[in-house]
């Protein structure tokens, strides 16, 4: 290979199986916007507290026109869901709260947010054979496939410390890095503290090279149940 040539990876979609399997895809219909809806009103309202459940459409804020949802389904059922926030002119969610200039800092980083990662309590521990990592995994494969088909090199996630269903120690133990951003989130009704977290994409691809790990070569592996490729 000669110098100057450039290597853009990309996933080849495989056929994908919807029907009544687990799977991960992204919404693309008002009916599944609808199903975000409905998990932020289940998860994030009723069962956290965190949002007024009773209000209008919950996901239809600033940030909408700018985002991705990947929906999680088992047995034909929606049971997770996971918002990725393009950063545009408007900015990133995070923002509202703290200033990440320090991320920003390198030239050609381009970021999404991930965040509104919530998944029904009924199916935060199960491992079904298409999902042998969980549904958490399997949304963080989806996320990762996106991000990487859509030349997205690094990842921003602001996420609770020290709730019962913060996701910080499975997001460290991925990937993710501090950065040393701390706030508290004043939108959601919820006193603890929030933190800011950075994945570079890089560095978690080149892990299934240097890893034996069995997870990392799922995050990498060509997927029938991860239906993200647009």
């Amino acid at each position: 290979m000669g110098p100057g040539v450039i290597m853009n990876w990309r996933f080849d979609p495989v056929q994908k199986i919807r029907s009544n399997e687990a799977a991960i895809y992204l919404a693309s219909s008002l009916s599944d916007l609808h199903e975000v809806d409905r998990l932020w009103r289940e998860v994030y309202g009723r069962e956290l507290g965190w949002l007024h459940a009773d209000k209008g459409t919950l996901y239809g804020d600033r940030y909408h026109p700018h985002s991705v949802y990947l929906l999680a389904t088992v047995g034909g059922s929606v049971v997770g869901t996971m918002r990725l926030v393009r950063d545009a002119q408007q900015g990133l969610p995070v923002e509202q709260f703290v200033p990440i200039d320090k991320i920003r800092a390198e030239p050609g980083r381009r970021l999404v947010e991930c965040q509104r990662l919530m998944i029904l309590e009924a199916y935060r521990n199960q491992r079904l054979s298409r999902m042998p990592f969980g549904i958490l995994a399997a949304l963080v494969k989806g996320c990762l496939h996106w991000c990487i088909q859509n030349d997205v090199s690094h990842v921003v996630a602001d996420l609770f410390t020290g709730t019962q269903t913060t996701p910080l120690s499975p997001l460290l133990a991925l990937g993710f890095t501090e950065t040393g951003l701390e706030f508290i989130d004043t939108q959601l009704n919820e006193p603890d503290r929030s933190i800011a977290l950075l994945l570079h994409i890089g560095e978690l691809f080149s892990r299934s090279f240097r890893s034996d790990s069995a997870f990392y070569r799922y995050l990498m592996a060509p997927d029938d149940a991860i239906d993200v490729y647009t």
